[in-house]
Protein backbone atom coordinates (compact mmCIF):
# COMPACT_ATOMS: atom_id res chain seq x y z
CA UNK A 1 0.00 0.00 0.00
CA UNK A 2 1.29 3.54 -1.18
CA UNK A 3 -0.29 7.02 0.23
CA UNK A 4 0.56 10.01 -1.30
CA UNK A 5 -0.84 13.88 -0.58
CA UNK A 6 -1.93 16.10 -2.74
CA UNK A 7 0.09 19.23 -1.14
CA UNK A 8 3.64 21.12 -1.72
CA UNK A 9 3.33 22.16 1.41
CA UNK A 10 6.45 20.76 3.25
CA UNK A 11 4.60 21.19 6.87
CA UNK A 12 1.73 19.71 5.99
CA UNK A 13 3.90 16.57 4.66
CA UNK A 14 5.65 16.46 7.92
CA UNK A 15 2.24 15.99 9.47
CA UNK A 16 1.06 13.17 8.07
CA UNK A 17 4.71 11.38 7.65
CA UNK A 18 4.71 11.68 11.93
CA UNK A 19 1.47 9.19 11.31
CA UNK A 20 3.58 6.70 9.37
CA UNK A 21 1.79 5.75 6.60
CA UNK A 22 3.09 8.40 4.10
CA UNK A 23 4.85 7.26 1.07
CA UNK A 24 5.46 10.20 -0.65
CA UNK A 25 3.60 13.80 -1.80
CA UNK A 26 2.26 14.44 -5.73
CA UNK A 27 1.89 18.16 -6.83
CA UNK A 28 1.04 19.98 -10.26
CA UNK A 29 0.27 23.14 -11.64
CA UNK A 30 -2.92 23.81 -10.14
CA UNK A 31 -1.45 22.83 -6.56
CA UNK A 32 1.42 24.82 -6.56
CA UNK A 33 -0.83 27.07 -7.16
CA UNK A 34 -2.81 26.86 -4.51
CA UNK A 35 -0.56 26.36 -2.09
CA UNK A 36 0.78 29.77 -3.30
CA UNK A 37 3.90 28.75 -5.14
CA UNK A 38 5.10 28.99 -8.48
CA UNK A 39 6.36 26.44 -11.56
CA UNK A 40 10.11 27.44 -10.85
CA UNK A 41 13.55 25.02 -10.99
CA UNK A 42 13.89 27.39 -7.45
CA UNK A 43 10.71 26.08 -6.52
CA UNK A 44 11.30 22.70 -7.27
CA UNK A 45 14.59 22.38 -5.34
CA UNK A 46 13.09 23.62 -2.44
CA UNK A 47 10.76 21.15 -2.19
CA UNK A 48 13.14 18.18 -3.19
CA UNK A 49 15.13 19.42 -0.31
CA UNK A 50 12.40 19.22 2.26
CA UNK A 51 11.05 15.95 0.51
CA UNK A 52 14.55 14.28 1.52
CA UNK A 53 15.15 16.11 4.66
CA UNK A 54 11.31 14.62 6.10
CA UNK A 55 12.27 11.35 4.18
CA UNK A 56 9.72 11.07 1.87
CA UNK A 57 9.99 8.35 -0.33
CA UNK A 58 8.70 9.87 -3.42
CA UNK A 59 7.48 13.38 -4.65
CA UNK A 60 6.03 13.72 -8.07
CA UNK A 61 6.35 17.29 -9.78
CA UNK A 62 4.72 18.08 -12.89
CA UNK A 63 6.86 19.09 -16.16
CA UNK A 64 4.81 21.99 -17.46
CA UNK A 65 5.00 23.03 -21.61
CA UNK A 66 2.76 22.40 -24.42
CA UNK A 67 5.30 20.91 -26.95
CA UNK A 68 6.89 17.48 -26.53
CA UNK A 69 10.19 19.37 -26.37
CA UNK A 70 9.15 22.01 -23.71
CA UNK A 71 8.31 19.00 -21.68
CA UNK A 72 11.12 17.09 -21.74
CA UNK A 73 13.39 20.09 -20.73
CA UNK A 74 11.21 20.56 -18.42
CA UNK A 75 11.02 17.26 -17.04
CA UNK A 76 14.66 16.80 -17.61
CA UNK A 77 15.40 19.71 -14.82
CA UNK A 78 12.97 18.06 -12.55
CA UNK A 79 14.49 14.71 -12.78
CA UNK A 80 18.11 16.16 -12.13
CA UNK A 81 16.75 16.94 -7.96
CA UNK A 82 17.09 13.35 -7.19
CA UNK A 83 16.45 9.98 -7.78
CA UNK A 84 13.05 10.15 -5.15
CA UNK A 85 11.63 12.46 -7.96
CA UNK A 86 9.21 10.80 -10.16
CA UNK A 87 8.51 13.72 -13.38
CA UNK A 88 4.45 14.20 -14.31
CA UNK A 89 3.95 14.00 -17.73
CA UNK A 90 0.18 14.56 -19.02
CA UNK A 91 -1.74 11.61 -21.13
CA UNK A 92 -1.48 13.58 -24.28
CA UNK A 93 0.82 13.24 -27.98
CA UNK A 94 2.99 15.55 -26.54
CA UNK A 95 3.18 14.31 -23.36
CA UNK A 96 3.72 10.52 -24.81
CA UNK A 97 6.10 11.72 -26.80
CA UNK A 98 8.33 13.57 -23.82
CA UNK A 99 7.83 10.43 -21.94
CA UNK A 100 9.12 8.65 -24.40
CA UNK A 101 12.26 10.27 -24.37
CA UNK A 102 12.65 10.77 -20.55
CA UNK A 103 12.02 6.94 -20.25
CA UNK A 104 15.04 6.12 -22.44
CA UNK A 105 17.13 8.66 -20.51
CA UNK A 106 16.61 6.53 -17.44
CA UNK A 107 14.19 9.04 -15.48
CA UNK A 108 10.82 8.13 -13.52
CA UNK A 109 7.54 9.01 -14.98
CA UNK A 110 4.05 9.42 -14.13
CA UNK A 111 1.38 9.76 -16.72
CA UNK A 112 -0.88 11.90 -14.95
CA UNK A 113 -4.80 13.19 -16.01
CA UNK A 114 -6.03 9.24 -17.29
CA UNK A 115 -9.34 9.34 -18.18
CA UNK A 116 -9.46 6.01 -20.39
CA UNK A 117 -8.32 2.38 -19.82
CA UNK A 118 -6.59 2.45 -23.39
CA UNK A 119 -3.99 4.82 -21.86
CA UNK A 120 -2.82 2.03 -19.69
CA UNK A 121 -1.45 -0.08 -22.47
CA UNK A 122 0.55 3.44 -23.58
CA UNK A 123 2.04 3.47 -20.21
CA UNK A 124 2.69 -0.06 -19.70
CA UNK A 125 4.35 0.16 -23.36
CA UNK A 126 6.26 3.22 -22.50
CA UNK A 127 7.56 2.16 -19.50
CA UNK A 128 6.04 4.78 -17.49
CA UNK A 129 6.14 3.70 -13.08
CA UNK A 130 2.65 5.02 -12.48
CA UNK A 131 -0.43 6.39 -14.14
CA UNK A 132 -2.78 8.03 -12.50
CA UNK A 133 -6.81 7.93 -13.55
CA UNK A 134 -8.92 10.78 -11.94
CA UNK A 135 -11.61 9.07 -10.52
CA UNK A 136 -13.70 11.69 -9.07
CA UNK A 137 -13.60 13.48 -11.96
CA UNK A 138 -14.57 10.58 -14.05
CA UNK A 139 -17.36 9.92 -11.66
CA UNK A 140 -18.41 13.94 -12.57
CA UNK A 141 -17.70 13.36 -16.16
CA UNK A 142 -20.26 10.71 -15.68
CA UNK A 143 -17.90 7.91 -17.02
CA UNK A 144 -18.22 4.78 -15.84
CA UNK A 145 -14.84 5.33 -13.30
CA UNK A 146 -15.29 1.87 -11.74
CA UNK A 147 -15.35 -0.30 -15.70
CA UNK A 148 -12.33 1.92 -16.18
CA UNK A 149 -10.21 1.54 -13.56
CA UNK A 150 -11.03 -2.03 -13.11
CA UNK A 151 -10.00 -2.91 -17.05
CA UNK A 152 -6.51 -0.97 -15.95
CA UNK A 153 -6.42 -3.19 -13.20
CA UNK A 154 -7.01 -6.18 -15.12
CA UNK A 155 -3.80 -5.38 -18.26
CA UNK A 156 -1.60 -4.05 -14.69
CA UNK A 157 -1.82 -8.11 -13.43
CA UNK A 158 -1.90 -9.45 -16.74
CA UNK A 159 1.58 -7.57 -17.74
CA UNK A 160 5.03 -8.69 -16.40
CA UNK A 161 6.03 -4.82 -15.88
CA UNK A 162 3.27 -2.87 -15.62
CA UNK A 163 3.17 0.69 -14.32
CA UNK A 164 1.37 0.71 -10.02
CA UNK A 165 -2.36 2.40 -10.71
CA UNK A 166 -1.96 5.90 -8.53
CA UNK A 167 -5.62 6.71 -8.08
CA UNK A 168 -5.97 10.69 -7.53
CA UNK A 169 -8.98 12.66 -8.01
CA UNK A 170 -10.62 10.89 -4.66
CA UNK A 171 -13.65 12.68 -2.94
CA UNK A 172 -14.54 10.85 0.27
CA UNK A 173 -12.86 7.94 2.46
CA UNK A 174 -15.80 5.85 1.36
CA UNK A 175 -14.62 6.00 -2.19
CA UNK A 176 -11.01 5.12 -1.00
CA UNK A 177 -12.46 2.41 0.97
CA UNK A 178 -14.36 1.10 -1.85
CA UNK A 179 -10.99 1.35 -4.76
CA UNK A 180 -9.04 -0.50 -1.54
CA UNK A 181 -11.65 -3.47 -1.18
CA UNK A 182 -11.55 -3.95 -5.16
CA UNK A 183 -7.81 -4.23 -5.76
CA UNK A 184 -6.18 -1.00 -5.65
CA UNK A 185 -3.36 -0.07 -3.51
CA UNK A 186 -1.92 3.47 -4.45
CA UNK A 187 -3.63 6.62 -4.08
CA UNK A 188 -3.02 10.32 -3.45
CA UNK A 189 -4.79 12.15 -0.92
CA UNK A 190 -6.10 15.46 -0.42
CA UNK A 191 -5.61 16.87 2.87
CA UNK A 192 -8.87 16.59 4.04
CA UNK A 193 -9.41 12.69 2.74
CA UNK A 194 -6.58 12.31 4.87
CA UNK A 195 -7.20 13.86 7.77
CA UNK A 196 -9.84 11.18 7.84
CA UNK A 197 -7.28 8.03 7.00
CA UNK A 198 -7.39 5.81 9.46
CA UNK A 199 -9.27 7.15 12.05
CA UNK A 200 -13.09 6.97 13.28
CA UNK A 201 -15.28 8.95 15.58
CA UNK A 202 -15.86 5.39 17.66
CA UNK A 203 -11.87 4.74 17.96
CA UNK A 204 -11.09 8.23 19.39
CA UNK A 205 -13.86 7.75 22.15
CA UNK A 206 -13.12 4.15 22.93
CA UNK A 207 -9.55 5.89 23.39
CA UNK A 208 -11.16 8.39 25.76
CA UNK A 209 -13.01 5.55 27.53
CA UNK A 210 -10.04 3.78 27.83
CA UNK A 211 -8.32 6.99 30.09
CA UNK A 212 -11.63 7.85 31.77
CA UNK A 213 -11.53 4.07 33.39
CA UNK A 214 -7.54 4.75 34.12
CA UNK A 215 -8.36 7.79 36.25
Amino acid sequence: MRIFIDSSDPEIWQSYNRLGFLYGATTNPLILKRDGRDCSVKTYEELADNATSIGLKELHIQATGTTAEELIQSGSEIAALGNNIVVKLPLTIAGLQASNVLHRQNHRITLTAAYAAHQMIAAIAIGAEYIAPYYGRLLEAEKDADAILNSMLSMKNAALDAPRILVASIRSIEQLQYLAANGHSTFTLSPEIANSFGRDPLSDKAASDFEKARS
